[in-house]
């Protein structure tokens, strides 16, 4: 079988590489007794001819062909496309209704129904000048599949799935040189962003369709339960439910994607230092946006 990628720290890259093809029991040893999260098996470019085999539990993250990748990697970009061209109307001050996302709704619920782990971590590999675009856009796909497990009503979902794809846009008011600076914000520049959650909800507030849920999202998503977050210092009990969900997705998200300056963690590893922060996120939820993840993400949490 042809492995097409590695997620997390691989140390025989040196010997085996990176993407290689297995042709010997010795090497699926390897990769069981490795520290790594996760592997992609490419079926296009190999088979098991061996008589080996992964075992179930320990196999892949998205047992996933090339043409699977190709495709959902393509839906992304038209994903992201749209989304940066609705989040730039509303930015310039052009009316735009709830109603205009829903073809955008549906196509990422469509595309998270065929393979939601597969859509998550393909929506990681992001390029630098569609950051913020990108990852609205997997945030509202998380909080879409999360609330959905929830068996939340409808139009709670897609004002979630909204507000996942505008949480974000008090960022385009930030200076470039600051937003996209290729290394750790010292506290001047951190004092900057951390103005954008403001500076989204005075833009979202023009929009007199704007629905509530959207804009409680947008100021408030940087808050936490022990009252130490932004812009308002909100503590736990002045913090909805859909607000706490969305803080979860938002910072997954964050800590899965690479930057510039740092490595993506694996989802396991996200997962396990979001847990051990009670005084940050609501471990209720947090258990249950666990349990909306495929199990070969959530590998060694439950």
């Amino acid at each position: 079988m042809f492995v097409e990628a590695i997620e997390g720290t691989w140390h025989n890259s040196s010997t085996l590489g990176r993407r290689f093809t297995i042709r010997s029991g010795h090497e699926i040893d390897i990769i069981l007794n490795s520290n790594i999260s996760g592997v992609f098996i490419n079926t296009a470019l190999g088979r098991n001819t061996s008589g080996s085999s992964l075992p179930s539990g320990a196999k892949n993250i998205a047992n996933a062909t090339k043409q699977d990748r190709f495709e959902t990697a393509t839906k992304i970009q038209g994903h992201a496309a749209e989304t940066k061209s609705l989040i730039v109307d509303i930015f310039e001050g052009r009316a735009v209704t709830v109603e205009a996302f829903t073809p955008l709704i549906d196509d990422v619920a469509r595309t998270m129904e065929e393979n939601p782990s597969l859509y998550i971590g393909m929506s990681r590999l992001r390029s630098r000048d569609n950051a913020t675009f990108v990852h609205s856009l997997s945030v509202a796909a998380l909080l879409l599949h999360f609330s959905r497990s929830l068996q939340m009503d409808e139009e709670t979902v897609q004002h979630l799935c909204v507000a996942g794809l505008l949480h974000d846009i008090g960022k385009l008011s930030i200076p470039k040189q600051v937003l996209q600076k290729q290394g750790p914000l010292n506290a001047a520049e951190r004092s900057i962003v951390e103005q954008h959650p403001g500076l989204g909800y005075e833009l979202l507030s023009t929009n007199l369709n704007m629905p509530t849920l959207v804009l409680q999202i947008c100021r408030s998503h940087h808050e936490r339960l022990d009252g130490k977050g932004y812009p308002d210092r909100l503590q736990a009990d002045a913090i909805s439910k859909e607000v706490r969900m969305s803080t979860i997705c938002d910072v997954f998200d964050a800590l899965t994607s690479a930057r510039s300056y740092k490595k993506g963690w694996s989802s396991q590893q996200a997962l396990s230092w979001m847990m051990c922060r009670e005084e940050q996120f609501d471990k209720g939820l947090m258990w249950q946006f666990v349990l909306s993840l495929d199990p070969e993400m959530t590998k060694g949490i439950l």
